[in-house]
């Protein structure tokens, strides 16, 4: 990763946009998952599939976060993340219900995405 002052401003702003954004969507994610277990005192998993999606969330989770360092690294591990979430979803357990789905996971794309993007402009210029 080059220092601050020698990227380009739109990679710099890029990359917060990235950041801010990835990082309210795991709050908002993690908060959620409190939230309902502490209400609950459990997480209530009516279909085995929810396991492995809720795996592949956390998954996703730590690559955002991962990519405040690591931005190629954490944005492929979160974009994979989402996408495995999103088949299992589809194809295991809801089925008909793709549009919440696709919706949601174009928000956890975004930054990914981003991450991505701002990584593959500037490798090998350090």
């Amino acid at each position: 990763m080059e220092t601050t002052s020698s990227l380009p401003k739109s990679i710099l702003i890029l990359r917060w946009v990235a950041r801010i954004f990835g990082s309210i969507i795991v709050l908002f994610m993690l908060s959620l998952f409190i939230g309902e277990f502490l209400r609950k005192g459990y997480i209530n998993v009516g279909h085995p599939g929810h396991y492995v999606m809720f795996a592949f969330s956390g998954l996703s989770s730590v690559g955002i976060l991962m990519a405040w360092r690591w931005e190629g690294i954490g944005g492929f591990l979160g974009a994979l993340g989402i996408i495995a979430f999103d088949l299992i979803n589809i194809f295991w357990v809801q089925g008909s219900k793709m549009v919440g789905t696709i919706i949601g996971s174009l928000l956890w794309l975004i930054p990914a995405s981003l991450f991505i993007y701002c990584w593959w402009k500037t490798r090998g210029k350090s």
